[in-house]
């Protein structure tokens, strides 16, 4: 038995990064825009670098994902929700494609720290900083 559709590890990724911003996915020969079976929303294909942890080498996938996704960057890190490998063939020729739930921005859980106090230097106080450290 071939399984039609394999789940993919989430937690053995790493810098999952987007390398492609969203581009709706349509029909070779039509070129009429693909939709999802299931919702009815178009396709879009996603560029995304993932890396395996402990694995030297990454690699950059299309993931197809259903509604567009929006927020996304290039360069910047993504959650995948739902990643799936899907094994084809077709005419000779084979190869995986990669599909997910939804595709969003990683965000960082906590705003980043600020190292100095920037308040006698606002324009509110009226004061600058004194040059040689003596005022």
């Amino acid at each position: 038995m071939t399984m039609r559709v394999i789940p993919v590890d989430w937690g053995r990724l790493t810098n999952v990064l987007c390398t492609a911003v969203p581009e709706v996915r349509s029909d070779f020969n039509t070129g009429e825009v693909r939709t999802d079976r299931d919702t009815g929303k178009p396709l879009y294909l996603v560029g995304v670098l993932v890396k395996v942890v402990g694995d030297r080498r990454a690699a950059v996938l299309d993931v197809e994902v259903p509604g567009e996704p929006s927020g996304l960057v290039e360069g910047e890190p993504v959650v995948l929700a739902g990643l799936e490998a899907r094994p084809w063939e077709r005419e000779g020729r084979s190869g995986v494609t990669y599909r997910a739930e939804s595709i969003t921005p990683a965000r960082p859980t906590t705003p980043p720290a600020t190292t100095a106090d920037t308040s006698a230097s606002s324009p509110s106080s009226g004061r600058t900083p004194a040059k040689g450290g003596a005022s």
